[in-house]
């Protein structure tokens, strides 16, 4: 039988190490033992381990960083599993039982999971290129092979490695041929430090340390290095630009300039030379113009005060959220078709998003959720876990159907309260009786959100709504103005229980830092009469762009991304398209069987930018759900100390 040893180095460590050792405590699977090394601390650290008495064992030892108390812990277990536990991070309960399960093969060396501070979906196993270009392992979720950690030697206990440690035994372990798998489970509590500002110098110095010992020992050809330095220089460039550590950033950036010269380097050089004021005020600015000051103006819309939640901090997360439903002729709303024959057909962008580890959200409606022809290919998709349902609400096809068939009743939100609540409860529970799962995600049909929609969606259930398209004003009768609605993420409806995750629009070039409200001037009667938006989309100089296959070409997609992030600190980014596309002639963006080559081409082509060059990371509606928590509770408890502190 599998045994583990939980090995927690803490350094200065008497606030948190009872956390620690307590979430080991609690597993369902007890380990082993719980060994904590106490690095020469200089407060209570031992004390508080003392207070657990034999439940945890105390070892004490000079100061020499992390690796050399793992290193001591490994030395000391008997386990022939490793567990690694920081001292800061905790455990959820059923950690160490829900990696056991993966122990099926004497090959596997390291089973790990993401932390609730990056949810995303991970590779089911690593290979050594996965973690070349990124370290993807989490330390505090590690269980690695006693065996294999010791015939690698344990952690390099060199002093300039410090901080990146870990990170080189992943890979040595990752070179050796040994396998390293991944359980999709959030199992750990990650704690943040501070920015990069408080130890750029000996982050990045341990970094290009880490890089030169894995050249010698691995023997890495001479390009393959080269290009992962330049890598390290400006990932850390850009970060001490944005932390403000000019001096450090100048002199990153210039190096890689030179060796790669590149507009988008070349401008955040030049921004490096501005007085830290400029650049502060920049910040403030573009703060104002990405939307945050409209969140009193957005709360009218949404019938409450509606509370941002701060991915700032986070990785870029890539949603998938697939408007699933009949083909009917656009030109003719509501219409009353309800052919299904396209589900037939998405097998076609499915097995795309598998092959990149992209679990889409299919957001149903009742002629899908209803008819057999609907909903069989989503069974097939769910029997691997390979995707999640949502719902759509198409009023006109939903019942109970007591309303007039107008183009003002086919956005939802404009129906009598009771009557989209009906429509909401009987979409639900189509989908619970004919894909055998209640869904948490819900999108109003032509993006119909109402004053009365959240109160519906709170007494189901539903947690996460994605039906608000940023940047749209009204166009035709009753369609809600979200022309001022958030970009981000955010709280709404009762006590804020429920997250809406925008779609992704956002403007793109040059003029696009005057947002909001520069790109409404433009639009104005007398703009349109000189056919001045035209002019500046074409131009690239101001364009708004929303994140789908349908109508964007992949390079106002790769430009928008880009944009979003390194303007407005965007991290969460949802791709949409509608089903029907996926077979010619249902959709005015797919009419032949060339379109649909290039819509496949695109979300392939986009998958690869996006979790390849940009460095983002694939995710689920539910997981940025479970992450927006995170950051919130955080934040309370964060403001609760503040006021006890006030106080005092």
């Amino acid at each position: 039988m599998s045994s583990v040893s939980v090995i927690i180095p803490a350094y200065n460590s008497e606030r948190t190490i009872a956390r620690a050792i307590e979430s080991a405590l609690a597993q369902t699977i007890p380990p082993l033992e719980i060994i904590v090394v106490d690095d020469g601390s200089s407060d209570r650290t031992a004390e508080a381990v003392s207070d657990f008495g034999s439940a945890a064992r105390l070892l004490k030892k000079p100061n020499g960083g992390p690796a050399s108390a793992r290193n001591l812990g490994a030395r000391h277990a008997s386990g022939n599993w490793l567990a690694m536990l920081d001292a800061d991070d905790w455990w959820y309960p059923h950690k160490l039982e829900a990696q056991l399960k993966c122990d099926i093969s004497d090959d596997i060396a390291i089973i790990h999971s993401p932390s609730d501070d990056a949810p995303g979906a991970l590779p089911e196993e690593l290979t050594f290129e996965a973690l070349w270009r990124r370290n993807l392992i989490f330390n505090s979720s590690v269980l690695i092979r006693r065996s294999v950690f010791e015939e690698l030697g344990g952690f390099d206990e060199s002093r300039p490695l410090i901080s990146v440690e870990d990170y080189n035994l992943w890979l040595r372990v990752a070179a050796s041929g040994r396998r390293i798998v991944s359980c999709p489970e959030v199992l750990c509590h990650y704690t943040r430090g501070v920015g990069i500002s408080s130890n750029a110098e000996r982050f990045f110095a341990a970094s290009l340390f880490n890089l030169e010992l894995l050249a010698r020992h691995l023997r890495l050809p001479h390009e393959i290095v080269q290009q992962k330095k330049w890598a390290i220089l400006e990932q850390f460039g850009q970060s001490a630009l944005f932390e403000r550590n000019l001096e450090l950033s100048r002199r990153l950036l210039r190096e890689v300039v030179l060796a790669r010269p590149s507009i988008n380097i070349a401008i955040r050089l030049a921004a490096s030379y501005a007085p830290k004021p400029v650049l502060d005020a920049r910040r403030g600015v573009a703060s104002v113009l990405s939307g945050d000051h409209r969140n009193e103006e957005a709360g009218t819309l949404f019938g409450s005060s509606v509370a941002p939640v701060d991915f700032s901090n986070t990785s870029p997360y890539l949603l998938v959220v697939i408007d699933t439903e009949e083909e009917f002729d656009w030109s003719l709303v509501p219409y009353g078709g309800s052919n299904v024959r396209s589900m037939a057909h998405q097998e076609k962008a499915q097995r795309i998003f598998e092959r990149f580890r992209i679990v889409p959200s299919y957001a149903v409606d009742y002629a899908v959720a209803s008819q057999e022809d609907g909903y069989r290919p989503l069974l097939e998709f769910l029997a691997d876990g390979s995707c999640e349902i949502a719902a759509q609400l198409h009023p006109w096809l939903n019942p109970p159907i007591s309303e007039e068939l107008s183009e003002h009743n086919s956005f939802p939100g404009n129906l009598p309260a009771g009557l989209e609540a009906a429509k909401i409860r009987v979409l639900t529970e189509t989908i619970s009786a004919n894909l055998g799962c209640r869904p948490i995600l819900y999108r109003a049909g032509r993006y119909g959100l109402g004053p009365h929609t959240a109160e519906a969606l709170d007494l189901l259930g539903y947690r996460i709504d994605c039906s608000v398209r940023p940047l749209f004003e009204v166009k035709n009768p009753g369609e809600p103005d979200f022309f001022l609605a958030p970009p981000k993420p955010f709280w709404f409806g009762p006590e804020n229980r429920i997250l809406e995750i925008p779609v992704t629009v956002g403007l793109t070039g040059p003029l696009g830092r005057g947002g909001a409200g520069l790109y409404r001037r433009v639009r104005g009667p007398e703009a349109q009469r000189f056919r001045i938006p035209g002019v500046l989309a074409r131009t690239r100089l101001l364009d708004r762009v929303q994140l789908t296959p349908e109508g964007t070409s992949l390079a106002e997609a790769k430009r928008l991304t880009r944009d979003l992030r390194e303007r407005d600190n965007h991290k969460v980014f949802v791709v949409s398209y509608h089903s029907p596309s996926l077979q010619p002639g249902n959709t005015p963006y797919v009419r032949s069987g060339r379109d649909l080559g290039r819509l496949l081409y695109w979300i392939e082509a986009y998958l690869e930018f996006f979790l390849g060059e940009f460095g983002g990371l694939a995710s689920t509606p539910r997981a940025v759900l479970r992450l927006a928590r995170g950051i919130t509770a955080a934040q309370r408890m964060g403001r609760a100390v503040s006021t006890v502190v006030e106080t005092v």
